[in-house]
């Protein structure tokens, strides 16, 4: 009887899969998504070099329902050669039948039977992914907030994720959205600099800064240049996803 709903959840847990043939359908029609949402979704910073066969955890911070999606294209551009492995509220995961098929990874917070589900679904993707390695998306706030809040209030379900695919490079993304001189906003992403995690304790606290301070950073140089940053060679460098 009380065991229903831990059933439906560790079902779900185990039904995503990341099929190569649905992320390209997937991304053509998200990229078209993109381009008519954002005049541009700039990416400013270098992404960190993985090895073949490595594992990474995108840390990002959540301020609007473009992130999880925008995290897909980052990967396209960046990581081509590493599945992405998304995990999103299991509320949400039934609203398309693609988040099955592209590697969508369901979670209920606060349900300690979904939580280790999460967990062994990595445990597993740790073997079937060796050979190419593979990258999971995380929003350790838990909800959306606006990109100014400070703290981000970063909380420990990070530190079993990171665990659980040890040894991992944590790759900070800051995630913000501006409007600007075109109709359109502009999303703008920046890396951060990687945290290598192998085994033993976890530091949640320095990875929510290094998050902290990437966002700081994309924030800084809005005030400093304003609507002039990304013209007349000022601000940082970018590439444009869309």
């Amino acid at each position: 009887m009380s065991t229903i709903p831990a059933m439906r959840v560790n079902s779900d847990a185990r039904v995503a899969r990341s099929y190569r043939w649905a992320r390209v359908v997937f991304d053509w029609f998200l990229t078209r998504m993109a381009r008519n949402d954002f005049h541009a979704v700039r990416v400013i910073g270098n992404p960190p070099q993985l090895p073949r066969g490595g594992r990474a955890i995108f840390v990002a911070n959540h301020c609007g329902w473009w992130d999880g999606l925008l995290l897909l294209l980052l990967q396209r551009r960046f990581f081509p050669g590493f599945p992405v492995y998304s995990v999103m509220l299991a509320r949400e995961f039934g609203a398309t039948f693609w988040f099955r098929l592209i590697g969508c990874i369901p979670i209920t917070p606060g349900n300690i039977g979904s939580i280790k589900q999460l967990i062994l679904r990595l445990t597993k993707l740790n073997h079937e992914e060796s050979a190419t390695g593979y990258i999971c998306s995380y929003f350790p706030q838990g909800e959306i907030k606006p990109s100014f809040v400070r703290p981000l209030n970063f909380t420990s379900g990070l530190r079993a994720v990171a665990n659980a695919m040890a040894p991992v490079t944590l790759i900070p993304v800051a995630f913000h959205y501006e409007a600007m001189t075109q109709r359109k906003p502009e999303a703008l992403i920046a890396f951060g600099t990687p945290i290598e995690h192998r085994d033993g304790q976890f530091d949640l606290a320095a990875v929510e800064s290094a998050v902290s301070a990437t966002l700081d950073g994309v924030q800084t140089e809005l005030r400093t240049h304003g609507e002039h940053l990304f013209s007349e060679g000022r601000g940082p460098a970018y590439v444009n996803l869309v």
